[in-house]
């Protein structure tokens, strides 16, 4: 069952979340801790969801997509999040009656920044779709620190400058540091057989650590969520 709160609710618990992540009062918030406060409101709720969601698959036996992408173009999350948590209204009356316009919030958000081609905006869609129509769907790809270059013209030229959309976007994503993996890169590969066995060895590599984090799409007036995994 969707969330049904009163905007009375609604305004407490983005208040807590401004109390305890801010330590403000809505009143004298700033734009931004808003927007995070909200996105972190729905980021608890859509993985509360998706938790449901995929027990209730594996329990039933339903069929699992996985999608392999190297971009998935998101682009805004609170917006959407909201819309299809069915919270769009009592969000949009709490702020107003703190004398706060919706829209200005949703401006504080950045284009998550994991593509920039029609491949993308595909795979977006695809995980969109799966939630909505209730199919257990997982992307996986890759977490851009410079995502979507930014274009302008300067001197009657265009420029193209790496757009940095993580400050803005680290928000809806939720780390797991206790799955991370060592990513071994350059080196040499040392090759031998013994006793009919092929054995590799990876050696004078320079290695990183990496955290995997997720990204949840929750589906449109369903019970569905879809997991990009980065």
């Amino acid at each position: 069952m969707m969330p049904n709160y009163t905007k009375k609710e609604f305004a407490k618990i983005l208040q807590n979340k401004l109390t305890s992540e801010y330590g403000v009062e809505l009143s004298v918030a700033s734009n931004q801790q808003i927007y995070r406060s909200l996105a972190l409101i729905c980021r608890q709720m859509m993985s509360e969801q998706h938790k449901k969601f995929n027990a209730k698959a594996v329990a039933t036996g339903s069929k699992q997509v996985y999608y392999l992408c190297m971009e998935f173009l998101m682009g805004r999350s609170l917006k959407n999040s909201l819309l299809n948590l069915g919270l769009s209204d009592v969000a949009e009356q709490a702020l107003a009656d703190a004398q706060i316009n919706i829209d200005s919030i949703f401006e504080e958000e950045p284009d998550a920044g994991l593509g920039n081609g029609g491949l993308g905006r595909l795979a977006a869609c695809y995980l969109d779709g799966m939630a909505t129509t209730g199919i257990a769907g997982t992307g996986y790809s890759i977490l851009y620190e410079y995502g979507i270059f930014k274009q302008k013209r300067v001197d009657g030229r265009q420029q193209e400058r790496a757009d940095n959309w993580l400050p803005g976007g680290q928000v809806w994503l939720k780390s797991h540091p206790d799955q991370a993996v060592e990513i071994r890169f350059d080196g040499e590969i040392e090759e031998n057989w013994q006793n009919d066995f092929h054995y590799i060895r990876h050696t004078n590599y320079n290695s990183v650590l990496a955290v995997p984090s997720d990204m949840y799409v929750q589906g449109y007036e369903g019970q569905g969520v879809a997991k990009l995994r980065l």
